[in-house]
C-alpha cells in the first residue's frame, strides 16, 4: 500500500541518521569508560554514562535502531600476517576463489560497466595497502572466464562510500580493519543496504582481517561494544535472530576477545607443546580393536551368551594403506548383521563414543549394527589454513584445505568398499555419520560417492561446499560428480546455541545442497539449547540420541547389490 510504501521510505531515510548517532554514541561510551572505574559486573559489562535527559532519550532510539542494523549482517575476522597467519593476499584469494562465481575487478575512479552480479564485493583498504591488492586482483581476472562476481576497490580509510543507488555490495572486505567503531558502522550500513538490491538469496557479510597486534586496539574495542549491543538487542527481540543471532555474534566476540599467544598465566605457551593424542587406543599403540556392546546391562555370565547388539570396530585412518593386512583383524564376528555405520569423531578426540557404544543399537528385532570408528591421524581430519578460527567461530566462511580432506576422503573410500563387500555389496545398508570436523569430512564422501549408500547422519557440522571450498573444487558443481545418491536421505543436527558453526550458515548450507546440488531429502534439526560442545553433564551425546531417532527408519529393506555409479 502507499502507506507502507511511505513507512518503508521514511525508515529507509532514517537508518544513516540512527547509525550516526549510534556511532557517535559508541565514541562518547568508549570515552568515558577509559576514565571511569571498572564495573564490578565483569569485564563484558558496560556502564551508561551520565547524560542529560534529552540527550539519554535520543540515545536510548539509536540504540533500538543501529543493534538492528548490526544484527542483519554477519560478521567474521581473520587473523593475518606474521609467522603464525596467512598474509592478506592469501586470505584475500582465499575469500574470492570461494565465491560461487568468476570475477570482474575495477578500482575506484575506473568503474566498469555494471552487469548484473550474484556477488557484489566492495574490498577497502589503505592507499598503503594498494600495491599489495592489485597484483591478487589481476591474478584473479585472468583467471576468471565470466563476470557474475564484480570487485570494486575503495581507497582511504574515511573515503566516500560508492552511493547505493550505483551498486549493492552484499560483501564488504577490509584488508584494513577500522581503527573507528564509527567506520565499521558506515561499512555495515553499506552491507546491510545489499538488501533492498534483490540479493536476499545471499548472506550480507563485513569480512575484516585482523593482524594480531591489533586485538587490542580501539578500532576492536570498539567493534566488540557494537556487536555487545547488538548481541543484547538480538537476545530480547526475536525480529533481530533471538538466541541462534546471540550465538552468530558470539563467534566474532570470541575472536576478538581472545588472547592467542598466552596460557592463563600470560606465558607463552608454543614450542614444547605435545600434541600427541593421549587416548587409551593410541597410548596402547592399537592398530585394530573391535569390541561387543548389548542394548542394555546384563550379568557377566548371562552377556557372554546372548548375541551382541552392537559389533564396533576402531581402526586408525593411517592403518587404512594397507587395508589387505589390516582386513583379517577387523572381520565381523557378528553374522548378518542389519547395517553398518562408519563414523568419523569430532576434532582432537578420539574418544567422544567411549562408554556409549550401547546407542548405536537398533530397536528390537531389526538385527545388530556394526560401527566403524575410524581414528584421524593426530585427532583431525584435515589441515585449516584460517587457524584463528579455533579462538571463537565462523558465521559465514570455514576456509577448508581441500588437500588434505581429499587425502583423507581417498582412505575413506577404501573402507566404504571393504565394507560394503562385506555386505554382500548391498551399499544401501552403509551409512556415514560424524560430528563436527567429522561430520564434514564424512559428507564430503557421501556427495562424492560413486557407490549408492543408504545415507549420511551428521550433528555441530557444516556442508564441505562453497563458499566453504575453493569454486573449483565444490563437489556441488563438479560436472562428472555422480548423482546415485542425490535422493538418499541426509539428516543433520545443529545447535542453536552453536557459536562454532551458527544455525544460520548450516541452514544457508543445506538450502544450497538442495537447490544447486539437487539433494532432494535433507533435513536439518536446530536443537533448542544446544551449544557446539554439547552438554556440561553426563547425559547422553546429543548426536547419539538424534541417531537412534533416524536411523531406523533410513534402512531399506535387504535388496539385490547396489550399483556402482561410473
Amino acid at each position: 500500500s502507499a502507506a507502507a510504501a511511505a513507512a518503508a521510505a521514511d525508515t529507509a531515510a532514517t537508518k544513516p541518521r540512527a547509525l550516526k548517532r549510534l556511532a557517535s554514541d559508541l565514541s562518547e561510551d568508549s570515552s568515558a569508560a577509559a576514565t571511569r572505574a571498572p564495573s564490578s559486573k565483569g569485564p563484558d559489562s558496560e556502564s551508561e554514562p551520565s547524560l542529560p535527559p534529552t540527550k539519554r532519550r535520543r540515545t536510548a532510539a539509536a540504540r533500538r535502531a543501529g543493534p538492528r542494523e548490526v544484527c542483519e549482517v554477519l560478521h567474521q575476522f581473520g587473523l593475518v600476517g606474521g609467522d603464525d597467519y596467512d598474509s592478506k593476499e592469501t586470505r584475500l584469494t582465499q575469500l574470492l576463489e570461494r565465491l560461487p562465481s568468476a570475477h570482474r575487478i575495477s578500482v575506484q575512479g575506473s568503474r566498469a560497466a555494471a552487469a548484473p552480479a550474484a556477488w557484489a564485493v566492495l574490498l577497502i583498504c589503505e592507499p598503503a595497502s594498494l600495491k599489495a591488492v592489485e597484483p591478487v586482483l589481476a591474478k584473479l581476472r585472468q583467471a576468471s572466464t565470466g563476470s557474475t562476481v564484480n570487485v570494486e576497490v575503495v581507497v582511504g580509510r574515511t573515503t566516500q562510500l560508492p552511493p547505493a543507488s550505483l551498486a549493492r555490495y552484499n560483501l564488504v572486505i577490509n584488508w584494513d580493519v577500522p581503527t573507528t567503531g564509527e567506520e565499521y558502522l558506515r561499512r555495515v550500513s553499506v552491507a546491510q543496504e545489499a538488501g533492498v538490491g534483490g540479493v536476499d538469496d545471499l548472506p550480507r557479510v563485513v569480512y575484516s582481517m585482523v593482524l594480531e597486534r591489533q586485538l587490542k586496539g580501539r578500532g576492536c574495542r570498539e567493534i566488540k561494544l557494537l556487536l555487545r549491543r547488538a548481541s543484547r538487542f538480538a537476545q530480547t527481540e526475536l525480529v533481530a535472530g533471538g538466541a541462534a543471532k546471540v550465538a552468530e555474534l558470539e563467534s566474532a566476540l570470541q575472536y576478538l576477545g581472545n588472547n592467542f599467544d598466552c596460557d592463563e598465566d600470560g606465558e607463552d605457551d608454543e614450542g614444547d607443546a605435545d600434541d600427541s593424542c593421549d587416548c587409551k587406543h593410541c597410548t596402547s599403540r592399537s592398530g585394530c580393536a573391535l569390541s561387543f556392546h548389548m542394548v542394555r546391562p546384563e550379568r557377566p555370565l548371562k552377556a557372554v551368551a546372548a548375541a551382541p547388539a552392537v559389533e564396533v570396530v576402531r581402526v586408525p585412518l593411517q592403518a587404512l594403506e594397507d587395508l589387505s593386512a589390516l582386513a583379517p583383524l577387523m572381520a565381523s564376528r557378528v553374522q548378518n548383521h542389519a547395517c553398518t555405520l562408519i563414523c568419523l569423531h569430532n576434532m582432537y578426540c578420539h574418544t567422544p563414543w567411549d562408554g556409549y557404544e550401547h546407542l548405536f543399537a537398533l530397536p528390537a528385532g531389526m538385527g545388530a549394527v556394526r560401527v566403524v570408528m575410524v581414528l584421524a591421524t593426530g585427532s583431525s581430519w584435515h589441515d585449516y589454513p584460517d587457524v584463528g578460527s579455533f579462538a571463537g567461530g565462523v558465521a559465514w566462511m570455514d576456509i577448508l584445505d581441500m588437500e588434505s580432506m581429499n587425502k583423507a576422503d581417498r582412505l575413506i573410500e577404501r573402507l566404504v568398499e571393504h565394507e560394503v563387500g562385506l555386505l554382500g555389496g548391498q551399499g544401501e545398508r552403509l551409512f556415514l555419520m560424524g560430528a563436527s570436523q567429522g561430520g564434514g569430512q564424512s559428507m564430503l564422501h557421501f556427495l562424492r560417492s560413486r557407490r549408492r549408500l543408504g545415507g549420511w547422519i551428521g550433528a555441530v557440522c557444516h556442508a564441505p561446499t562453497a563458499p566453504h571450498t575453493p569454486c573449483n573444487e565444490d563437489p556441488l558443481t563438479d560436472a562428472s560428480r555422480p548423482l546415485v545418491n542425490c535422493d538418499r536421505p541426509m539428516r543433520l543436527l545443529a545447535g542453536e546455541l552453536d557459536s562454532t558453526f551458527p544455525a544460520a550458515l548450516v541452514l544457508r548450507d543445506v538450502e544450497r545442497l538442495r537447490r544447486v546440488g539437487g539433494f532432494t531429502d535433507v533435513e536439518v534439526t536446530v536443537q533448542k539449547g544446544l551449544t557446539h560442545e554439547g552438554p556440561e553433564d553426563d547425559s547422553d551425546p546429543p548426536e547419539l540420541v538424534f541417531l537412534q531417532k533416524h536411523l531406523p527408519s533410513m534402512i531399506a529393506p535387504r535388496a539385490p547389490p547396489s550399483p556402482v555409479s561410473q
